[in-house]
């Protein structure tokens, strides 16, 4: 959409995976990051942890699409259960491939200048962040104010 309105959005794409786990017993209420390796971890209502970050996936020139690598998968799995150790007791029953955004550590939120109506909400850590994103956008886009001051993630930091 920004090429489209000559508009370059600063961002590169970033092979990641996710991990589910069978389902536990309650284990964790809130969402869990882990910093050091970028692990992000939550219980779904079925039970099932969802577990991400941490290691990436690959990205497969031929095939267009990225793949879930073991290694990966095996290093999300051993912060987790440092991070959460009921983890280890689990079983995966699966994981997926898919495509994150890597930006330089803070996200692009706001309108961008000379583009009226051209707002962005971006974010690499949208499992974790993109709730807090989405509502402080839609508070500038309704009400013209996002409650809070936006200057350090408007694109313009970029330019």
């Amino acid at each position: 959409m920004g090429d489209m309105l000559g508009v370059r959005i600063p961002v590169q794409g970033a092979p990641l995976q996710m991990i589910v786990t069978e389902p536990a017993p309650p284990l964790v209420d809130h969402l869990i990051a882990h910093a050091d390796r970028h692990l992000s971890l939550k219980q779904a209502a079925s039970g099932g942890l969802l577990i991400g970050g941490g290691w990436t996936a690959a990205f497969d020139p031929a095939m267009r699409l990225n793949r879930a690598v073991r290694d990966s998968i095996e290093g999300s799995l051993w912060v987790a259960r440092h991070v959460l150790p009921a983890v280890a007791g689990l079983h995966m029953v699966r994981c997926w491939a898919g495509m994150n955004v890597n930006i330089d550590g803070a996200p692009i939120l706001g309108e961008v200048p000379g583009v009226p109506g051209f707002y962005n909400a971006v974010t690499s850590n949208g499992y974790t962040l993109a709730p807090i994103a989405g509502k402080l956008v839609t508070e500038l886009l309704v009400h013209g104010d996002a409650g809070m001051d936006l200057t350090p993630f408007r694109i313009d930091r970029f330019l």
